[in-house]
């Protein structure tokens, strides 16, 4: 199996882009070797896939400098044990922005914010030892989940089994496995301290990570070298790191990442036609969708998620 696409300038990647999305449809993820490391890069590749989705710490790029020594917006320090990515311990396995569920205005239209459909990391230096990326298919845990605990896999999948809160941010009566009324499915996993399990799914929950999502037999691990860029469905795949030593007077641990939006995201407009400033909204502001550059390509959106067999 291909995983890597080496692309050493932008006509192999425009000319790759087809086989690449169709490999991340069929396996979830796929390496694009791209021409440098720089983060001008890492913008460019990901405009061809979506269109960028902001988070707290990004730049105006909406781009993500994953490094322990990395801020690039403050106004989330006060509470840094939360966000694991600045730190050099493990994490484990999780879908990113699992804890997002809200409104952004749209000129006299509101549109609902989900966790990104995908992101994409790119390495610009390796640590000195450790720091793996994992991946988990969670479209074959699902699968096997249903037909070995068909009960746990029917708990998992309704809504309200599952809340996650991080920081400012909470996404109220979710689903592990979440049907998103299209024919696929929106795997929203974390096993921390983000996770609230309603009684009734806690065994569900708990057996879930033990039995699967922890188990080796599921794990998949790569480690990047500076310029690879993995990109993942993040509505299929769990993603996780080893953790890692930065040797002093060596090359540190850096990486970037970039969200991209689901591209179907549902439209609201005020029942009365009233567009009044709402705080509550205000803290979504941080994850709006940023408008798209030149690069951008929606012609060929990859389909991402866990399908339902036809």
């Amino acid at each position: 199996m291909t995983t890597m696409f080496h692309c050493p300038d932008r006509m192999r990647l425009n000319a790759s882009h087809r086989e690449i999305t169709d490999h991340i449809a069929t396996h979830g993820y796929a390496v694009i070797e791209a021409w440098d490391a720089e983060a001008e890069t890492l913008s460019e590749v990901a405009e061809r896939f979506g269109r960028v989705q902001s988070h707290i710490r990004a730049d105006a790029s909406g781009r993500v400098g994953i490094a322990v020594e990395t801020i690039v917006n403050r106004d989330w320090e006060a509470y840094r044990s939360e966000y694991h990515g600045v730190s050099s311990g493990e994490f484990l396995p999780h879908t990113d922005g699992s804890y997002l569920h809200g409104l952004v205005s749209r000129d006299d239209n509101y549109i609902e914010l989900l966790p990104p459909k995908m992101l994409l990391l790119q390495c610009w230096q390796a640590a000195s030892a450790g720091g793996a990326n994992m991946l988990i298919d969670g479209a074959r845990v699902l699968a096997d989940l249903t037909r070995e605990r068909p009960e746990h896999a029917r708990i998992l999948s309704t809504r309200g089994c599952v809340t996650y809160c991080r920081d400012d941010q909470i996404a109220l009566d979710c689903a592990v496995f979440q049907d998103l009324g299209d024919g696929t499915t929106m795997l929203r996993f974390r096993y921390d301290a983000t996770a609230f399990v309603a009684d009734w799914a806690e065994e569900m929950f708990h057996a879930l990570q033990r039995d699967y999502f922890g188990n080796p037999a599921y794990q998949t691990r790569m480690a990047l070298a500076p310029g690879q860029i993995l990109v993942i469905d993040n509505y299929r795949m769990l993603h996780g790191r080893d953790s890692f030593t930065n040797v002093p007077g060596s090359k540190q641990r850096a990486m970037r990442r970039v969200w991209l939006a689901h591209d179907r995201l549902q439209v609201l407009h005020n029942a009365l036609g009233e567009h009044p400033q709402k705080r509550a909204l205000q803290r979504f502001q941080a994850y709006d969708i940023l408008q798209p550059s030149a690069a951008y390509a929606a012609s060929v959106a990859a389909s991402v998620g866990i399908r339902k067999a036809a």
